[in-house]
């Protein structure tokens, strides 16, 4: 078979891209983690004791946040550079911290936590806006700690408005006056209907329509330019999104998938049937790639082309999802490919099998662990996934009975030992030299070379006689008498047991010798031994020396001889000592 010279190349490359997936993954973890919300200057929490302080809080909040923002818009787009300086940089992270305790105003439990970082910024810009196009009430008519300690407020209303501040009942902010779930799941709705009202406070910027058709997390990056120069039709939004952030964001999925067809094309073409480190790695690349594929999308289209609304709720969601997945098949994938490895590299034994299955089990506990975590991770209830698997536990346990009791007694066979891998054993009415003893099931292979496979959950009830552990080995042998008087016929039954017992490899005192007295026309005595062995090749060997003892003693004798020349010999085996 001609092996294409590329074939080594590629094999060389497995491990490259393997640790270049690994890196790429880490740091998308790290460029894609939430930043911490909050600094020195920022620590105190917001304030939410009552419908006023939490309105106030929030509006002053993000009003100095939003202005932070855009002095270090204009200060970063008119100094030349790739990078953001000091100063631009210190105030985006204030504005970053503010827009943090903002967030604290509101209730985001029915967020999903993938979604949670960035539908927390979003929701924040969000109310800013509607609050700044409504007429709010004078500060006197919002209620205030005095109006609540005199009387208990379940809730508030803006007026004329459905937005709403509730009082929570439990939980971390127990007491405090958030904007309500239902407030923060219809913002966008709220949004559309009011985004074209002026502003009460005379600003001519809308700052969540310049977030959310802008690249970059939070700020513009410099090359921003770039994309105000584009053409107008380029600009026009498409559910929430401007066309170029839609173009962006195929090119970026395009090349993904592309990506993974190769990274697919390099762990197919680097497969072989040896085995090997590489053959484990090209098992592991594919799902791999698959997962920092999809994390690298997520990444592109929240914090670099900055999809908004329920678009990129939906793109985290789906990238998040794919990416467990992927993780999950990798670590199943792995976890077989190494079980396979132990079973090229280490014997057929139980301690073997033991170890491949501790693997493919270890395997499966994390890839169920991945399954949970990423569920909640995704919004799926917890408790409802536990409850599915409870019962589909209990389900697949009574189906997979019969394998529970083979795994079991394959526990039994490794702790007890009674045979292992090599020895010869005796089972029911069956012989063998056990080849195998899995988990679920033993081979054997019988003495006219046949396999026998036996469940070990049957074979652990049987009686097994293991022929190999024997510390001496039977000699049975059944030899014709010439003589016919008693006398003479004890006295040939005591030179043939002297016979025996001469040779070195019998154990002293063993040899027994009876007269087996039938209604044959001849006598016959019955030899009985011990051999002073274990090992059946030797004992094979010993056997065929006193027999062959046996032999020249009736052909040099004459009465014997002339008994011996109508037969093939006198020495008759009394029963296989296997």
């Amino acid at each position: 078979m001609t092996i294409s010279p590329r074939r080594p190349l590629r094999e060389a490359a497995v491990p490259v891209v393997t640790a270049l997936l690994v890196a790429l993954f880490f740091a998308l973890q790290f460029f894609g983690a939430p930043r911490a919300r909050g600094s020195l200057g920022f620590i105190a929490p917001a304030q939410t004791s009552s419908p006023r302080a939490t309105l106030e809080s929030f509006r002053t909040d993000v009003s100095q946040a939003t202005g932070l923002l855009m002095d270090a818009y204009r200060e970063n787009t008119s100094e030349p550079g790739l990078f953001w300086n000091e100063s631009v940089t210190e105030k985006v992270a204030e504005a970053e911290a503010l827009l943090g305790r903002a967030s604290r105003t509101l209730d985001l439990r029915d967020i999903p936590p993938v979604e949670l970082e960035h539908r927390r910024l979003e929701s924040v810009l969000l109310l800013k806006e509607i609050l700044d196009r409504i007429p709010l009430p004078d500060r006197s008519d919002v209620p205030g700690e005095d109006e609540i300690s005199r009387q208990s407020l379940p809730s508030w209303n803006v007026p004329g408005t459905e937005i709403r501040l509730v009082r929570i009942a439990d939980g971390p902010q127990a007491g405090a006056y958030l904007f309500s779930r239902e407030t923060v799941l219809r913002l966008e709705d709220f949004y559309r209907l009011i985004r074209n009202q002026p502003n009460q406070n005379g600003a001519q910027v809308d700052f969540y329509d310049f977030f959310s058709q802008s690249p970059g997390h939070l700020l513009p990056p410099k090359w921003f330019s770039v994309i105000e120069a584009l053409p107008a039709p380029l600009k026009v939004e498409v559910e929430g999104q401007a066309v170029w952030q839609w173009i962006a964001f195929v090119l970026v999925t395009c090349l993904a998938v592309a990506a993974v067809f190769g990274v697919h094309s390099l762990a197919h073409d680097s497969r072989s049937p040896q085995g090997g480190t590489i053959q484990v790695l090209a098992n592991v690349i594919v799902p791999g790639a698959v997962a920092v594929a999809a994390l690298f999308v997520r990444y592109m289209a929240d914090y670099q082309i900055n999809l908004t609304g329920w678009v990129n709720d939906t793109v985290e969601e789906l990238a998040v999802g794919i990416a467990y997945i992927a993780m999950i098949w990798a670590v199943l994938a792995f976890s077989n490919a190494l079980a396979g490895r132990l079973y090229l590299s280490a014997t057929q034994s139980i301690d073997a099998s033991l170890a491949r299955a501790a693997v493919r089990i270890a395997g499966l506990a994390i890839a169920i662990a991945l399954l949970i975590y990423g569920a909640s991770h995704l919004g799926i209830p917890l408790a409802g996934v536990l409850a599915g698997l409870g019962v589909g536990g209990l389900a697949v346990a009574l189906a997979a009975k019969p394998t529970l009791e083979n795994f079991i007694g394959g526990l039994i066979l490794y702790a007890d030992r009674p045979v292992r891998v090599g020895d010869l054993c005796r089972f029911g009415d069956l012989e063998g030299r056990v080849e195998e003893i899995g988990i679920r099931s033993t081979r054997i292979r019988g003495l006219d070379r046949t396999l026998i496979t036996i469940p070990n959950a049957t074979f652990v009830n049987l009686n097994i006689i293991n022929l190999t552990n024997r510390d001496r080995m039977p000699y049975n042998r059944v030899v014709g008498l010439q003589a016919t008087d008693v006398q003479a016929i004890r006295h040939e039954i005591e030179a043939i047991a002297a016979l025996v017992a001469e040779h070195p490899k019998i154990e002293r005192g063993s040899v027994q010798a009876r007269l087996r007295e039938g209604y044959e026309e001849k006598p016959k005595v019955e030899i009985c031994a011990l051999i002073a062995t274990s090992k059946w090749g030797d004992f094979l060997h010993i056997q065929q020396e006193i027999d062959l003892m046996l032999r020249d003693r009736m052909l040099t004798s004459a009465p014997m001889a002339e008994a011996a020349s109508g037969a093939a010999g006198n020495v008759v085996p009394l029963k296989d000592p296997v």
